[in-house]
């Protein structure tokens, strides 16, 4: 079910459709939808589609009167199918991204449709953006990106990406015609089927990006997917990555730092997986990361954790945190 749009804007042609996903976020939607009602550039439509919310987070869209408002109602299954269904009632061919439980800065529009004016053969264009999480925010130190004022094209956005992500689902805007020749969102994948995305389009494309912060991504939300769903037995980009690599293609980035950014993503999950008691599972991991150089140390360590119980390794980190509390503690009393 989509709510209708008053004619005069329905006729009208728009730059730029905002596609925002919702479940379940009642307590956020209106924040998020009010950051996009406050952007100083004011040529789109926002559409939002409720992916089977049952807390009344569809209601209080459909009460809110902007004519640039559309709703879309369908039955739960998942962000990236919602992301889909977005993208593809978009009336624009440029689709920025955002998400029920985050918030633009007023100018993340006019800043990602200046480097899209810039540079208009990039796959992606993205903004920097602040962490929030208990009502403080921080910048992540995001590597090897561009520092000047006005943006422009990431060297190598897997080399970029070994570091703190450039592109987050909140500050994002790509074209309709990039995401339908990556085949849009990986539907079923429930963890990081965002980063698969923009590993696909960042193996064909240049991404374009800008140290401006363009959006504030919260960490506090009960439900995001990190949170709610269990990782599957390999990073969800894997797939994607090795195919194209296998197919011959030579992707944007050198071969190598492709190779090195899964083996980044990969060590992480093995440690998860064996925290977990999924030794099996970690072993896999470790498996497909031997010809790693720029993480063989990691992954030697984990190598050698890995022949212990898990209990073990559990056990020195509480005693870690309880230290790191303890010292903090002594500090702030002797200030």
């Amino acid at each position: 079910m989509t709510t209708p749009s008053t004619d005069s804007f329905a006729s009208q042609a728009v730059r730029v459709s905002v596609v925002v996903p919702l479940y379940n976020k009642v307590a956020q939607i209106r924040r998020a939808i009010n950051s996009v009602l406050a952007q100083t550039y004011p040529n789109f439509e926002l559409i939002v589609v409720d992916d089977g919310s049952h807390d009344g987070g569809g209601a209080l869209v459909r009460q809110m009167p902007d004519p640039r408002i559309r709703l879309i109602v369908q039955a739960n299954v998942g962000a990236a199918a919602a992301r889909n269904t977005g993208i593809r009632a978009a009336r624009a061919e440029l689709v920025a991204l955002l998400d029920a439980d985050d918030e633009w800065l007023p100018d993340f529009l006019e800043t990602v449709l200046g480097l899209q004016a810039r540079h208009p053969n990039a796959g992606i264009y993205a903004t920097a953006y602040r962490l929030c999480q208990e009502g403080k925010t921080r910048r992540p130190a995001f590597w090897h990106c561009v520092a000047s004022p006005e943006g422009g094209l990431l060297e190598d956005y897997f080399r970029a990406a070994l570091g703190p992500p450039p592109v987050c689902s909140s500050a994002v805007m790509i074209s309709k015609p990039v995401l339908a020749e990556v085949q849009h969102f990986p539907v079923g994948v429930r963890r990081g089927e965002d980063l698969q995305t923009w590993a696909a389009i960042a193996l064909r494309y240049r991404v374009a990006w800008s140290p401006v912060d363009g959006a504030v991504y919260h960490l506090s939300a009960d439900n995001r997917a990190c949170n709610l769903y269990p990782p599957a037995a390999d990073m969800a980009a894997a797939s994607v990555i090795e195919e194209f690599l296998r197919s011959g293609r030579e992707p944007v980035s050198p071969r190598r730092v492709v190779e090195e950014y899964l083996v980044s993503m990969r060590l992480p999950l093995a440690l998860e997986f064996y925290l977990q008691g999924k030794r099996a599972w970690a072993l896999g991991l470790l498996a497909r990361t031997r010809g790693t150089t720029l993480f063989r140390r990691r992954r030697l360590f984990l190598q050698c954790i890995v022949c212990f119980p898990p209990s073990i390794p559990r056990f020195a980190l509480s005693v870690k945190a309880l230290l790191r509390c303890r010292v903090g503690n002594t500090c702030r009393r002797s200030l």
